[in-house]
């Protein structure tokens, strides 16, 4: 599970300084770090709940068949065939083992409605049971039932039973913003009593700090650490810290860190945003003085050393990330790559950018991909794009080769290099033959690149392959629309996907362009004006905009040229069909510039 304090800190805290490390830096939040708490959302096994007496046992001898035949449906036909049998002998029974074991079977069988009977049968016979109360309560919740989480809890304090349950879930579901409405809703709702409970009081606090209210989420929290006789959890000074952090007090909520760590020394969630805190704070020594001092076992040393790698690259200490790096355990537990992969970040952040492709080049598992790409840059960055083909087809798993190789050849594309783009899709197509989309994208590229014929061939062994495919189809028939003098061909192909796809402006587009090549003006600006309304793309205005000037309709043409110019001024097409049929145009236009 992780805590609404986790999501905090990574999504309104971060602010990498460039646009490369935000994409860096997201893909180690997500790839790195181990979860500030666990979850298993594996449905577990169906086992009795208590090993000390076998749950035959404990059903009366009368019932010794029926339960042995709900047993059998169980194993045999799974949860949803098996509840009602074990309701009717839990219902008759009120055994509460039996009982327990019929809401474990509601749980795997995830029918909300199984989970409430049983959890309502398991209250009718023990109105404390804590566990009861949690699981009602993630089924009211999830079904937005606010008026019935109140009576819940009411009812649960009013049996002495502990909320404790309140606040751990609405950690579990803090980015679900409709759970966490009905939680708000329905704690709003308790009596001014019910509301004392310091559970509920936990719950507001965290509420509050989610809301952005973070000097009243400070007073209830440090309100309920005042008070002497409540669980002064970790939970309660996150919300101190963090609620504090966001107001730009950063020593105080360094020290509410600090004094929770005194009660907790190991404890990660503390200790992760503490060493951040500082490193944020302009305090990157102090920060790795409170990380070499705790006294942490293996797992949770290497979580924190990680998180704090991330955080220092963040703030551009390299030289503080290597330390790091060189102080994690040598048993990394699986999260070699991504200590590797910090590891290279930090390297070329110091300008070694040969040592930083070395090192990167090691990294492997989910993180290699990513790597792979970061490679690329830097041998960009290093004049050696010619390098890059090479290394991208010897590090590329097969079943990864087509998105990583689509990524690869655009930013060849993007740096002007369309030749290594072109080369890279023909190597990896060799590779493997199979892939549509790099055969694809091929085809594309090779009629940019003039080679129409190649864009031809390719597009029809796709064809071949997906005959109805209206991308196919449309790609074919404007290659051949453009490029020769085979219009019906071209057009055949064209109405064929529009056939398949007729709200497809790149569709339409061709289809207006095809009528304007045959000459029928009306039919061409018909369907370009359909295009323009879908997608006002400047190559659509191009089109759209020559249909109408050809019907010497000037003003309307010149009005759809404008509006492209503003968004997309750049987009060849449209400046030379402009430059063609009005150069008046962009003389204006030019005059116009400050």
């Amino acid at each position: 599970m992780s805590s609404v304090l986790d999501l905090i800190h990574k999504n309104h805290i971060r602010k990498p300084h460039t646009k490369r490390f935000l994409v860096l830096l997201t893909i180690l939040c997500g790839a790195l770090l181990l979860s500030a708490c666990t979850y298993n959302t594996t449905q577990p096994d169906i086992v009795p709940l208590s090993k000390e007496i076998p749950l035959e046992q404990k059903v009366s001898h009368s019932n010794i068949a029926e339960f042995l035949n709900a047993e059998f449906t169980l194993q045999r036909e799974g949860p949803n065939k098996a509840f009602d049998s074990f309701y009717k002998l839990a219902s008759q029974s009120e055994n509460l083992a039996l009982i327990e074991r019929l809401t474990h079977i509601g749980v795997v069988s995830q029918n909300r409605l199984y989970i409430e009977r049983s959890t309502d049968l398991w209250l009718s016979v023990d109105p404390t049971s804590e566990q009861a109360y949690s699981l009602k309560l993630q089924v009211l919740v999830k079904g937005d039932r606010s008026d019935e989480v109140t009576t819940l809890l009411t009812n649960a304090i009013r049996h002495k039973t502990s909320l404790r349950f309140l606040p751990l879930y609405l950690e579990e579901v803090v980015r679900d913003s409709d759970q966490v409405n009905t939680i708000e809703e329905a704690i709003a709702t308790l009596s001014p009593e019910s509301k004392h409970d310091q559970y509920v009081q936990l719950s507001h606090a965290h509420l509050l700090l989610l809301s952005g209210k973070y000097q009243s989420a400070i007073n209830a929290s440090k309100q309920l650490l005042a008070q002497p006789n409540t669980e002064k959890s970790e939970a309660l000074y996150l919300i101190l810290a963090f609620s504090q952090k966001n107001l730009g007090r950063f020593e105080d909520a360094i020290k509410t860190l600090q004094t929770a760590s005194q009660y907790a020394p190991k404890n990660a969630r503390l200790l992760t945003p503490l060493i951040d805190f500082l490193v944020e704070n302009k305090q990157p020594e102090r920060a790795a003085t409170v990380f070499q001092s705790a006294n942490l076992e293996t797992p949770e040393k290497l979580q924190i050393g990680i998180n704090f790698m991330r955080t220092l690259l963040e703030h551009e200490q390299p030289t503080l990330a290597l330390e790091t790096a060189n102080l994690l355990p040598k048993k990394q537990l699986g999260l070699s790559d991504q200590i590797q992969y910090l590891t290279a970040i930090a390297l070329a952040q110091l300008d070694k950018k040969t040592e930083a492709i070395e090192t990167m080049d090691t990294v492997d598992g989910a993180l290699r991909a990513n790597a792979t790409s970061q490679m690329a840059l830097w041998l960009y960055d290093a004049g050696k794009e010619n390098d890059v083909n090479n290394m991208v087809l010897n590090r590329t798993l097969r079943e990864n080769m087509p998105e990583q190789v689509a990524a690869i050849s655009r930013l060849h594309e993007e740096k002007g290099n369309i030749d290594l783009s072109y080369e890279l899709l023909n190597h990896a197509l060799i590779a493997l033959p199979e892939s549509d989309v790099l055969r694809y994208r091929k085809a594309l590229l090779a009629e940019t690149l003039g080679n129409w014929t190649v864009t031809e061939i390719e597009l029809k062994i796709l064809l071949e392959k997906d005959p109805d495919n209206p991308q196919y189809l449309n790609a074919l028939g404007y290659t051949l629309l453009t490029r020769t003098a085979r219009i019906d061909e071209a057009m055949n192909y064209i109405e064929s996907a529009y056939e398949k796809a007729d709200n497809d402006p790149a569709i339409i587009d061709s289809l207006g362009w095809g009528f304007f090549m045959k000459g029928e003006l009306e039919q061409s600006s018909y369907y370009l004006k359909k295009a323009w309304s879908i997608l006002p793309d400047a190559e659509i205005a191009a089109h759209y905009g020559e249909s109408l000037w050809q019907q010497r309709h000037y003003k309307e043409a010149i009005d759809i040229w404008k509006a492209a110019l503003k968004t997309s001024p750049g987009t060849p097409l449209l400046l030379d069909t402009i430059k063609r049929l009005s150069p008046s145009l962009m003389d204006e236009l030019e005059q116009d510039k400050p």
